[in-house]
């Protein structure tokens, strides 16, 4: 994603209201917008002050914050809105979708057919690439929290005569590696 300077930054002025937005919470290290274009009515942008491209330029800090503000705003357009739900998202690059050259966290109210279409497909792998996968993630997290990470070992292939292995395993491995490789 192209580096723009804070300057330059829709966002950075809206953050700071040199733009004017339809405001609903602001701090001195956020400021949270009804969105412009909102997928449901209610739909909000929570904008850092702090210009930041991506998720991974922000301080852990910023990050567990921009988390406890959402909790809160989740809450707020429940009870508000009266509807029965959020989805709470962020996309992180443009491969993930991210249009604005600026993190924005989104909070989207929702309600039984609202025509948002934010579901996941669920999608099939093959052990094989599965423990491809755990093989060159692994060690990734384990460099970014600081610990290492021990690799299952691998289960024996799967002969086409015996089903699938079954995805729990991977994810319990998953699930241990990011607890600290236990």
């Amino acid at each position: 994603m192209d580096e723009e300077e804070p300057q330059q930054c829709v966002f950075c002025h809206i953050a700071s209201g040199k733009i004017p937005a339809k405001k609903v919470y602001e701090d001195d290290r956020v400021t949270v917008v009804l969105d412009i274009n909102p997928a449901t009515p209610g739909h909000l942008l929570v904008i850092p002050k702090e210009h930041v491209s991506v998720m991974p330029q922000m301080s852990e800090d910023l990050v567990a914050y921009m988390g406890m503000i959402s909790k809160q705003l989740s809450h707020a357009l429940i009870r508000a809105l009266k509807i029965e739900g959020t989805s709470i998202f962020v996309a992180n690059g443009v491969a993930a979708g991210q249009r604005a050259p600026h993190f924005l966290l989104h909070i989207i109210p929702r309600s039984p057919n609202d025509g948002v279409a934010l579901q996941l497909l669920p999608g099939k792998i093959d052990e094989k690439t599965m423990n491809e996968v755990v093989a060159k993630l692994a060690p990734a997290v384990g460099k970014q929290f600081g610990v290492e990470v021990k690799l299952p070992k691998t289960e024996k292939p799967v002969k086409k005569s015996e089903p699938e292995a079954p995805v729990k395993g991977n994810l319990d491995a998953i699930a241990d590696l990011l607890a600290g490789g236990k």
